[in-house]
């Protein structure tokens, strides 16, 4: 894990009722960071500025411009001036698409229709246990307990297998920390597919469809989702899991593969055990 530049230190006034006192701690670090793929100019990226080669490989990744390292020919964080990274790919004559935006308007937005034809429903044999979801979320979080309690201020994601923690990032923006999972897990060799991932921010519709690019059948936030992301999670058979905290959380989508089955048409969870002849799946 990078632990932050102690050059970040800042000073404030720390009130406890009418009393003021100076105080001085570290504030998580936020820089903007300027994709260069094949010498071309793409996006800057607004985030924390660590494992930066990762960032960019798994931001290509998500987006669909490599699948693999075989993809790339080289890579190169800039070490002096401007905060980047430069990718050349292996596919000299790939056009860079504009990054789609998301609209709430009536016209010239993305509609669920457009979104949930972007993938296949997921079918995986990734089966686990609520304990399971529980216990590596606690283990997510130890990891940076020490560091969030001296400056907070940044998210977390994890990979998992459902019993060990196979890849983690932090960085002050959420959609930052699934990239960077995605990036680590190639330049570690570690596949993504059949594996669940961990968060503590809100799961959008991005952040799901981030999920969905890696082959991942299990999210589990300790935020919440949107309401178009839970529709999204039904439509291509991702479970959905937010407000993960101690030993409760909310199942939005695809119950079965924690042992539950869904009831009716509106989101009643009930146990195998106490649902007769009602099999997973069942509306």
């Amino acid at each position: 894990m990078n632990l932050p530049d102690p050059d970040n230190d800042l000073t404030y006034l720390e009130l406890n009722g009418d009393a003021a006192c100076a105080a001085c701690k570290p504030v998580i670090q936020e820089s903007a960071c300027t994709l260069y793929v094949n010498g071309q100019k793409w996006v800057t990226l607004l985030c924390t500025p660590n494992n930066l080669d990762a960032l960019a490989l798994g931001f290509l990744r998500t987006e669909g411009l490599i699948a693999s390292l075989n993809d790339v020919a080289d890579f190169s964080v800039r070490q002096r001036g401007e905060v980047g990274v430069d990718v050349r790919l292996k596919r000299q004559d790939l056009s860079l698409p504009l990054r789609p935006r998301l609209t709430s308007g009536c016209a010239g937005g993305v509609t669920f229709y457009d979104l949930a034809a972007a993938h296949y429903r997921l079918n995986t044999g990734l089966h686990l246990s609520p304990e399971q979801v529980y216990d590596q979320m606690a283990r997510m979080l130890a990891q940076t307990a020490d560091l969030y309690r001296e400056m907070g201020g940044f998210h977390i994601s994890a990979l998992s297998d459902g019993n060990n923690l196979l890849l983690f990032a932090y960085d002050v923006g959420r959609h930052n920390t699934l990239d960077k999972i995605a990036g680590l897990s190639l330049l570690r060799g570690v596949a993504t597919a059949g594996r669940f991932l961990l968060a503590t921010g809100r799961v959008s519709t991005e952040m799901l469809t981030k999920a969905a690019s890696l082959g991942v059948p299990l999210v589990a936030s300790r935020n919440s989702p949107t309401y178009l992301a839970a529709r999204l999670a039904r439509e291509w058979g991702i479970t959905l899991c937010g407000y993960v905290r101690g030993r409760r959380m909310r199942l939005y989508s695809a119950p079965e593969r924690l042992g539950f089955s869904p009831v009716g048409e509106f989101l009643e969870f009930l146990p195998d055990s106490q649902i007769g002849g009602v099999s997973a799946g069942a509306s």
